[in-house]
């Protein structure tokens, strides 16, 4: 069985090298990277708040999912839980300041919503030129982008029209918002918002990287997403359960995310466990799933001590 005999970091000295390392430029650059914590529960909420604190400092985006109240071995459900909890009004607002200005329209009001015609007037220029100006910059922007998959590409460019012709865009807005949480749609209404397929595992992947190119063009500087595993590693819990056939799933999801970190651009994923995670039940602790094990054992350390940047380190308050 897997044990680690070094002594812990505390929370926030280690959170302070990940800082300095990786949201102090890397993220910004467009780096992603993904850590695992483990500690007692005492470690871990000390942990979150110094998150919670980075966060602010940063000026990032963050979302923290557990898999208590997530089905987290559902590739699909992660993205969903991660749609929902981003701030999506800010985001296509900075996003169609940035757009307009690169294009020398500076937004008139910065942070207010403008309409089409209302930007027409404050830049002096016809609103069916301002519209054709606006379909043309989207178009450029957005779905000539291969870097995202087709169907979030027409979310996302009916989630900005919407924004900037809500007369015109609802039921663009409508579909596609709920689209990206999850929640079903008929095809027909699929289809009037140009989307083909609803979201499911074998395509939840090519969402998440669509997704932080997306947040990369409204201006995020990184995004922190943590994952509360700890209901997974154990038999019984108040959320979720999981089988351990389930907390398998979970670890692939867990490898898949690792294996495609080179097109998750600002995604720092801080995995958060216990030490079930590695002493726990034998049917449910790291060894048992030798893929993920591979991707953050922390094989070399410097003696007994702990590496700070290691894929994997023990933390305590």
């Amino acid at each position: 069985m897997l044990e680690i005999r070094t002594e812990p970091l505390h929370p926030a000295e280690w959170l302070g090298f990940i800082d300095r390392e990786y949201f102090d430029g890397f993220a910004q650059a467009g780096g992603a990277a993904a850590k695992f914590a483990v500690g007692d529960e005492a470690a871990l909420e000390e942990l979150q708040t110094e998150c919670a604190l980075l966060v602010r400092r940063r000026g990032l985006l963050h979302a923290h999912l557990s898999a208590g109240d997530t089905k987290l071995h559902m590739a699909q459900e992660l993205f969903f839980a991660l749609v929902r909890a981003l701030p999506w009004e800010g985001l296509l607002q900075r996003y169609l300041e940035e757009l307009f200005t690169r294009h020398e329209y500076p937004w008139p009001s910065p942070g207010v919503a403008l309409g089409t015609n209302q930007l027409a007037e404050a830049f002096g220029i016809a609103p069916g030129i301002m519209a054709r100006h606006r379909d043309q910059w989207l178009t450029r922007d957005l779905w000539d982008d291969p870097r995202m998959a087709r169907d979030f590409r027409a979310a996302a460019i009916g989630l900005a029209l919407a924004r900037l012709d809500p007369s015109g865009g609802a039921l663009a807005d409508t579909v596609a918002a709920r689209w990206l949480r999850g929640e079903k749609q008929t095809p027909a209404a699929l289809r009037e918002a140009d989307i083909a397929a609803r979201i499911e595992r074998t395509n939840a992947r090519a969402m998440l990287i669509s997704l932080c190119h997306f947040l990369r063009k409204a201006g995020a500087p990184g995004l922190l997403l943590t994952l509360d595993i700890r209901p997974a590693t154990r038999k019984n819990n108040g959320g979720i359960r999981y089988a351990p056939s389930a907390t398998m799933d979970l670890y692939e999801v867990l490898r898949e995310l690792i294996d495609d970190l080179e097109h998750l651009p600002g995604l720092f994923l801080l995995g958060i466990a216990d030490h079930g995670l590695i002493s726990g039940d034998p049917k449910r602790t790291l060894d048992t799933y030798k893929a993920l094990e591979m991707r953050i054992w922390p094989d070399v350390r410097p003696g007994d001590r702990q590496s700070p940047l290691a894929p994997l380190v023990m933390v305590a308050s």
